[in-house]
Formats: C-alpha cells, sequence, structure tokens
C-alpha cells in the first residue's frame, strides 16, 4: 500500500511533537520482508533516500523526512510468529505494537521486557532499532541482552537473518500442535552482528523481524 495524498501523508511527515516537519511526497507500507528488499534495492540503484519509520512517536525527529525522501512504515509488518513456551523466546514482525507483545505474553504466562509510556503506539522495531530503555530496564537488562535474534533488510536490498528464520517450526506433542522459535538463546556460531543494528536507527539497514527472550 501506499499514500500519495497530502492529508494521509501528514502524519509520515510530522513527529509526535510537532516540532519536526518534513515534505515526503510518498509513504510506503510493505507488508512482507520481501518488499522491503524489492524497495530498498530500487532506492539504492536510483539514489532515492529511504526514511524507515515506525510508530513516529519519537521525541527528536528521527523518523521524519528533512526533505522528500520516500518514507517507508513498517506499520503493516505486524503479524506475531510464536511464543516459545519451553524457551521463552517470542518472534515477531517489526511492526508489531509494542501493546499488542505485552498482552501476547501475559496471556501465555510470560512478561514480555520492554515497558514504555507510549507501549500503545510504538512499534518493536523502532524500539530496537533506538535501543529503548523503559521500566524494566534495571530488572532485565538492554535489549542487548534480550533480543537473540534479529532480520534485517541492508540497504541494497539483502535480506540478513541473523539467529531468526522466516518461519517457525511447528512441532506435535501429546498436547497438541504448537510453535517452537527458531531462534536460540545462545549462538556463538560466527560474529553476533544483531549488535550493530539494535540502535542504529535504521542507518545501517531496516530491521524486518525480531525474536526477544521473555521471562
Amino acid at each position: 500500500p501506499t499514500s500519495t495524498n497530502e492529508d494521509e501523508l501528514s502524519k509520515y511527515n510530522q513527529d509526535w511533537t510537532n516540532h519536526y516537519q518534513g515534505h515526503s511526497q510518498l509513504a510506503l507500507r510493505p507488508q512482507t520482508t520481501a518488499e522491503v528488499s524489492s524497495i530498498l534495492s530500487y532506492c539504492n540503484k536510483n539514489l532515492i533516500g529511504v526514511v524507515p519509520q515506525g510508530g513516529n512517536t519519537g521525541l527528536c525527529g528521527g523518523a521524519t523526512p528533512i526533505s522528500n525522501e520516500i518514507i517507508l512504515s513498517l506499520q503493516d509488518m505486524n503479524q506475531i510468529n510464536c511464543l516459545d513456551e519451553h524457551s521463552g523466546i517470542l518472534q515477531c514482525d517489526s511492526g508489531c505494537i509494542l501493546q499488542n507483545l505485552h498482552e501476547y505474553a501475559y496471556d501465555k504466562g510470560f512478561l514480555f521486557p520492554l515497558d514504555i509510556g507510549s507501549k500503545g503506539t510504538c512499534q518493536i522495531g523502532g524500539n530496537v532499532s533506538t535501543n529503548a530503555g523503559g521500566q524494566y530496564f534495571y530488572r532485565f537488562g538492554g535489549l542487548h541482552g534480550t533480543v537473540v535474534g534479529l532480520e534485517v533488510v541492508l540497504p541494497n536490498g539483502r535480506i540478513l537473518q541473523l539467529n531468526i528464520d522466516d518461519v517457525d517450526v511447528a512441532v506435535s506433542s501429546d498436547k497438541g500442535v504448537r510453535r517452537r522459535s527458531s531462534s536460540h538463546r545462545k549462538d556463538n556460531t560466527g560474529y553476533d552482528l544483531k549488535h550493530l543494528f539494535i540502535g542504529a536507527e535504521g542507518t545501517l539497514g531496516i530491521i524486518t523481524k525480531v525474536a526477544i527472550a521473555c521471562p
């Protein structure tokens, strides 16, 4: 889906404080990682600026275009893939609203380890991209400790899956079929590249999926 109407674009061009104002004429809302990859590959080849945007709840204009760049909103990538009841790892799209993740984890007997004031609007991809802290920081640590896997699309369109797969695994047992995360709490097979993207604010790539450990 796309937005080109000026009224529709206003919510993407203005930050939460109304202090920063962009002039983008196009907002794209991909629904899959493949679409994000296609968009970034095209823009990279044609030298078109891209501003990734989550819930647009920031207070410093980091998700606001400075001129007429394309806005790439992750709001339509909002599926929760699974919560592995053995490992406690929740895997979801980066456009998931934080409040929805809290409720999903709570219903399964877990606590989502990030809680901030804008949780009713902000998205987990933006939280990870800005290395958000919140009231659980001193109890569970920061996102560098709780995020166990990421799927990221680089500016040239290349997709990186860092301790995460695109499809979760279905496991049959005497209690029926349950969903199991493809991520692991420990993965020392080479460089732990996911830490480069936590707090990078989309400058190195756009996060499309997140796997996070829930106590």
